[in-house]
């Protein structure tokens, strides 16, 4: 239960206070305000040993409290031993009864009755809300999860120590690099930012393997606060997830669609203060932009009288960039993703994303998907029934509020493949968690009925999150690339072997080992089922992609970060992906990979340690996180400090222009 919901929970209640009972009587859980008005128990039929209601116990506990109290201002030592005993006797029986009485309401808690409609805006394509972002710079955070928002933790805090993370105008995420994005951009007020984000080292050598008293805990690897983003890699995995989609099964009485995205809220979203589930296991809350949004767009002269400021989730901190999730919606309705009937046409992913202030398929496509994207707390629901006047419309309210937990979840739901690949033996029902939402084309003057689509981890598609970002015509982009694949030498195709999620935007297929890339052919020419999902992404001339990879490999062959800089790069236009008249753009890949300069300066015990635990740092810093989601919290930091180093390191190695001033470069500062 996160702060919000324990708050309106609480006031459901009618109040809080403590009253002597200790935490361990009741679970830390306050006492209501009524259980301190016997009058207000009196109805009550809460029983206990002695068949007393709770009003009954208040009104001996009050006495033996008053006789107490008596015994200690007379000083009378035999009296009152005799009644600390008393006291405490019932204390413990009345703390019993009112924590069943607590356990009573929670179970009957449910969330809010939704009004019967709701009034909405819509963002047909062009332009965006508030308007097309076409200035600044966009970051993008790849897929990969726990290894991505480990690394993200390291890039948002070298950007931030660069005094640039203020002046990032958009940043576009997918799978794990969502988790990194949504905790960031929702970040609760009191959670700072250094705790979140964690302190910088820019010497390796600083960094020690464990945290002794009275050093600086930002240099300690085994040192993790539980409200440092990183920390959410050590609370998660497959075993993880399996117990809290199991423990939603047993309590969620709608659909099984749901349970991924529920257990991405429970697990990832709540320790840090977002998380949305109510005892029955529904959203409580929806999501939006600022304060000043919600009160001028969706509460302004009247339009939706049932909703208020607690209903959303809002941006606390200011100066946030613009947060878009990246995901897959797969078309034709109907199609099982998993299970499809014989004879049922393919399923084509398409991307969806979910903004701040949007949520849908962003631009028109054929046949009954894209046109624009409407407000994110009306998604999921019927279509209206009358079109648009001036971009808004009466929809009926969807039966479950779109929430934080689902743009987080269906950005990152490749995960349930994993799942299911490793305990469907024993619970079968795991096939269905896949998530699916009723969806609407936003299309003036055609309303189009919702119908049932399946979603996917926006990695199905395109992985990187550049997309979004030059679907809005932006020309000066940041992408990091969370790899899980290393940089490496074919010798026999000689040349260098990148992440699968790279050669596409080039129309390029992922490379075969022993084979060199080979570009797409126009559909319907034949295609690996590894590649086909891939065929529709170029946006770049091949030549580029080349040039992006040579250099790549000469900066990690130099002992530097991965990292290039390619300026005046081409876009062609990409219907599938709503890209039209970009024009040339300018583009910084940070490639995650080995970085023989960091690697050198570390100390000799980080070193031992980490040669002494093959498993756990084999493979760093390119972790396989997709079976293995858990990572421990020197896996984390080791990770975080590495990238935070990528963009921070201001010394030239090999040549290149030092990091630092290429990040610098991009926001104009030379």
């Amino acid at each position: 239960m996160n702060r919000r919901t324990f708050l309106q929970y609480m006031a459901l209640l009618g109040g809080s206070a403590y009253y002597g009972c200790s935490s361990q009587q009741v679970s830390s859980t306050p006492v209501p305000a009524m259980a301190q008005d016997p009058d207000n128990f009196n109805s009550l039929s809460i029983g206990n040993s002695s068949g007393k209601t709770s009003g009954d116990l208040f009104r001996d506990l009050q006495k033996a409290k008053d006789d107490l109290e008596g015994a200690i201002k007379r000083g009378d030592a035999r009296a009152l031993e005799t009644l600390r005993v008393r006291y405490d006797a019932i204390q413990q029986r009345w703390c019993a009864a009112t924590q069943a009485q607590i356990e009573q309401i929670r179970n009957a808690a449910v969330a809010p009755a939704p009004p019967a409609s709701l009034n909405a805006q819509l963002y047909p394509f062009p332009p965006f809300p508030p308007a097309p972002i076409t200035s600044g710079v966009g970051v993008c955070l790849s897929g990969g999860g726990a290894r991505a928002a480990s690394a993200s933790m390291g890039e948002l805090r070298g950007l931030r120590s660069l005094g640039l993370l203020d002046r990032v105008s958009v940043l576009s995420t997918v799978s794990g690099g969502s988790w990194a994005g949504v905790t960031f951009t929702y970040l609760p007020s009191d959670i700072s930012d250094d705790e979140f984000l964690g302190g910088v080292v820019p010497n390796p050598g600083d960094l020690t393997w464990e945290h002794h008293s009275g050093e600086n805990p930002a240099q300690a690897l085994d040192s993790l606060s539980d409200q440092a983003l990183g920390s959410l890699c050590t609370r998660i995995g497959l075993v993880e997830f399996l117990v809290e989609v199991a423990k939603l099964q047993v309590t969620y009485h709608d659909s099984l669609h749901v349970l991924w995205c529920r257990a991405v809220g429970a697990l990832i979203l709540e320790p840090f203060g977002l998380g949305d589930i109510t005892r029955q296991g529904s959203p409580a809350t929806y999501y939006s932009s600022t304060l000043q949004w919600l009160e001028t767009m969706i509460l302004n002269e009247g339009r939706n009288p049932t909703l208020s400021v607690p209903d959303f989730h809002l941006i606390q901190k200011s100066r946030r960039p613009y947060l878009i999730t990246n995901s897959t919606i797969f078309s034709p309705p109907g199609v099982h993703l998993r299970r499809p009937a014989p004879g049922s046409p393919p399923l084509e992913p398409y991307p969806f994303e979910a903004s701040v202030t949007g949520a849908g398929v962003p631009f028109p496509l054929q046949g009954q998907l894209g046109g624009g994207t409407v407000d994110p707390f009306a998604f999921g629901g019927q279509a209206p029934s009358a079109p648009p006047v001036q971009n808004r419309v009466q929809v009926p309210t969807p039966l479950q509020r779109f929430s934080l937990s689902d743009i987080a979840g269906t950005s990152s739901s490749d995960f349930v493949g994993p799942l299911i690949q490793h305990f469907y033996a024993h619970y079968p029902w795991l096939e269905d968690i896949d998530p699916i939402y009723s969806y609407w084309p936003v299309m003036p003057a055609n309303q189009t009925p919702a119908q049932q689509y399946f979603f996917g981890a926006g990695g199905n598609l395109e992985d990187t999150g550049i997309m979004a970002l030059l679907r809005r015509k932006m020309t000066r982009i940041i992408a990091f690339v969370h790899a899980a694949t290393p940089l490496s030498w074919d010798s026999v195709a000689k040349q260098v072997v990148v992440d699968s999620q790279l050669p596409p935007l080039f129309g390029l297929q992922p490379k075969v080992a022993g084979q060199p890339y080979q570009p797409y052919s126009s559909p319907p020419a034949p295609v690996s089922p590894s590649a086909r999902p891939y065929r529709y992404n170029r946006v770049f001339d091949q030549q580029a992609f080349y040039s992006l990879i040579d250099q790549l490999w000469q900066a990690h062959q130099a002992g530097g970060s991965a990292i290039c800089k390619q300026t005046k790069l081409t876009v062609h236009d990409n219907p599938r992906f709503g890209i039209q008249g970009v024009g040339q753009v300018d583009v910084l890949w940070v490639y995650t990979n080995p970085v023989t300069a960091w690697t050198n300066q570390l100390g000799p015990t980080v070193r031992l340690g980490m040669e002494f635990e093959p498993f756990l740092y084999g493979t760093f810093p390119n972790y396989d996180t997709f079976l293995q989601l858990h990572l421990e919290p020197r896996q984390v930091n080791l990770l975080a400090h590495l990238s935070c180093w990528n963009v921070i390191n201001g010394r030239s190695i090999g040549g290149f222009p030092a990091n630092a001033e290429l990040f610098r470069e991009m926001f104009g500062q030379s």
